[in-house]
């Protein structure tokens, strides 16, 4: 086992106190790591549209395919405006992908609603093993872990190398 000596801040330094080290059986690590670096769940595509408000929504669709590759619409309230393209890391799908299988997605209801007007809305799509589910969430009222996934596509967003940007390397 490799360990990270450098101390990364607070809480690293509060699990070095208070977390005492035991002794791990690494097979169950070493699989997870495997499912990630050759995945098996199937899925092809994660989408995520967020949509207008009256107030100061960010209005923006973005689309992730298990290719890395990524589409980008900005359109409001957003840093990044208009069309784009990227890429992100196959890890950076496969983590997303095993995350939205995992939280039983295409399970959930396709509609979640309050009976309020001007609250965001959020629509997810995902492709698995062929099959496409999209999911509307007007006010952030479905399941905590829809809501984790609309933040972790966010997320993944970060990391993106966007094509003719100067900052991405190669």
């Amino acid at each position: 086992t490799t360990v990270c000596l450098i101390s990364a801040g607070e809480i690293a330094d509060l699990h070095r106190k208070w977390v005492r080290p035991k002794e791990v059986d690494p097979a169950p690590l070493l699989a997870r790591f495997e499912r990630l670096d050759r995945p098996k769940h199937g899925v092809t595509e994660i989408g995520l549209e967020r949509s207008a408000c009256l107030g100061s929504c960010r209005v923006y669709t973005v689309i992730l395919r298990s290719d890395g590759s990524v589409q980008y619409t900005g359109e409001e309230n957003v840093p990044r405006k208009g069309k784009h393209t990227g890429k992100i890391s196959d890890w950076a799908f496969n983590q997303l992908a095993e995350y939205l299988v995992e939280s039983g997605y295409m399970e959930m209801e396709s509609n979640y609603e309050v009976p309020l007007t001007d609250l965001p809305t959020a629509y997810t799509t995902a492709t698995v093993s062929g099959k496409r589910k999209i999911i509307r969430n007007y006010g952030d009222v479905g399941p905590s872990k829809l809501w984790a996934l609309q933040q972790a596509i966010d997320g993944v967003l970060i990391e993106a190398e966007w094509d003719g940007d100067p900052k991405r390397p190669g």
